[in-house]
């Protein structure tokens, strides 16, 4: 059996239903089975349930698509299948192509960072971005499926909100070298930003607390409401899109320690490890040699990646789960999910051991709506598909989020009503 049709159909059903699976490719095999069954092929074997293969998952490497998008039961569908097939597409193909980014393996539309676009996706230009469409169609064909086997164990949704939070400025003002200190004071001067001039010098002098030192309130919060969070630091040389903190100041080194007393904590890289990943290497020595433990979780600043080569290089240095994964300027599902899948590499044709964990919404996204009213009602259309299919939100936020500064109250007032409303 090869390797598309395995990982997608173990993903599937380990993902969605409670069953075990059984792939074969003998006829006798099958006909003896007595349990739930389909088949996978392009005739019909009888009068068997029966998905008509695209060939897809047959082929190596990758094309050109002719992707025609057409709806079932109101849901955007592709890779259509003929009348004799039970579902009218082949809902295997069609999640391969959206677990697998197979778009993003071929030129498409990129951004100024030369990022992946979320207007020249597939999701995008057939305005399905913002639905976790790969979830919607596993509800819809087991719902159908289980109408012939009414012994299928399809997994109930589960209310899943899981935050991330992403550091990559430890402090606003806060240990920051002197040279550091007072060419931004020189900016705050000559721009008339003089109550921010004052803050700065005010918390340099202790009489303020850093506005982004927020790491014991996040913790309490989250602990208080049973929400699973992990924090993920930038660790990394200054460059023009890295600027955090120097990883030789004490104070930011014994917070990291601090806070990976209390959360899972591990890695923001840096934009400059994408294009250089012996960087990215000393990054990775660096923070587990001060927390003490090997970094299983990983975070792409910027969300710059690479297909393959991000993935590939994540999963070399023992990653287990990444949380890169969102469109870098809409809220939605850019593999098309909210569950964690395992990677596909499709320039070998193999599984990863590395774990995508698909991030729904990002501060950043939210505060482009310029009000948390509009921001949070689009929390809670993802929370509706969490509540309706099971897909887990994913949630990224910067320690700006619990600035208590007046500017960020109404910001900061909205994530905390909506971490708990998930607590009811």
């Amino acid at each position: 059996m090869n390797a598309r049709i395995h990982y997608v159909f173990t993903h599937f059903f380990e993902t969605y239903t409670n069953n075990p699976i059984q792939i074969t490719n003998v006829l006798e095999t099958f006909i003896a089975h007595n349990g739930p069954k389909f088949s996978y092929t392009n005739q019909k074997l009888g009068n068997e349930f029966f998905v008509q293969a695209n060939s897809l998952l047959f082929e190596q490497g990758v094309r050109e698509q002719d992707i025609k998008i057409s709806r079932w039961q109101t849901t955007p569908v592709f890779f259509p299948c003929d009348e004799g097939s039970s579902i009218p597409y082949d809902i295997f193909a069609a999640t391969f192509y959206m677990l697998s980014r197979y778009e993003e393996h071929i030129p498409h539309l990129k951004d100024d960072m030369n990022r992946f676009y979320t207007s020249g996706s597939l999701a995008g230009k057939h305005k399905f971005a913002n639905k976790p469409v790969v979830d919607m169609w596993a509800r819809q064909f087991l719902d159908f499926f289980s109408e012939v086997f009414p012994e299928i164990l399809v997994k109930p949704p589960i209310r899943r909100l899981q935050t991330i939070l992403e550091v990559p400025e430890a402090y606003a003002y806060k240990s920051k070298s002197m040279l550091r200190t007072l060419v931004e004071s020189g900016f705050d001067f000559f721009n008339f930003r003089f109550v921010k001039l004052f803050e700065r010098f005010a918390v340099r002098l202790s009489f303020r607390p850093d506005p982004f030192d927020i790491y014991n309130p996040w913790i309490d919060l989250h602990q208080k409401h049973n929400i699973p969070t992990k924090v993920m630091f930038m660790f990394a040389r200054p460059s023009a899109n890295d600027r955090n903190i120097s990883i030789f100041k004490h104070r930011f080194l014994e917070r990291i320690k601090d806070v990976a007393d209390y959360v899972p904590t591990s890695l923001l890289a840096s934009y400059q490890s994408t294009d250089q990943p012996q960087l990215l290497q000393i990054e990775v020595n660096r923070l587990s040699e001060i927390i003490h433990h090997p970094l299983k979780d990983i975070r792409q600043h910027l969300m710059r990646l690479r297909f393959p080569t991000t993935y590939d290089h994540f999963a070399k240095l023992g990653f287990v789960n990444d949380y890169s994964l969102q469109f870098v300027d809409y809220l939605g599902y850019r593999a098309g999910t909210g569950f964690p899948f395992q990677f596909y590499n499709l320039s070998k044709e193999q599984r990863s051991n590395l774990f995508i964990h698909p991030v729904v919404a990002h501060e950043a996204i939210l505060r482009a709506k310029r009000s948390p009213r509009k921001a949070r009602r689009l929390l809670e259309q993802c929370k509706t598909y969490n509540i309706e299919y099971g897909t887990p939100l994913t949630f990224v936020l910067t320690n700006t989020i619990m600035d208590e500064r007046v500017k960020n109250k109404a910001w900061k007032r909205m994530f905390t009503e909506f971490l708990e409303s998930y607590d009811q």
